[in-house]
């Protein structure tokens, strides 16, 4: 019995290693998106009337 009870908490873990992994990525290509959208908007010229 403590075999696969240590075998399950074992594999416990390498989930919530993974479930971290998961979200440090997200983190990072959100992180990029904003970065992406802020970089477009000062490029991104206005319309002539705009400057007015």
């Amino acid at each position: 019995m403590g075999d696969w009870i240590a075998f399950g908490d074992a594999q416990t873990g390498q989930l919530d290693k993974s479930n971290i992994d998961k979200a440090a990525a997200i983190e990072v290509v959100e992180a990029c998106e904003k970065r992406d959208r802020e970089a477009e908007k000062k490029i991104t010229k206005k319309p002539w009337w705009a400057v007015f």
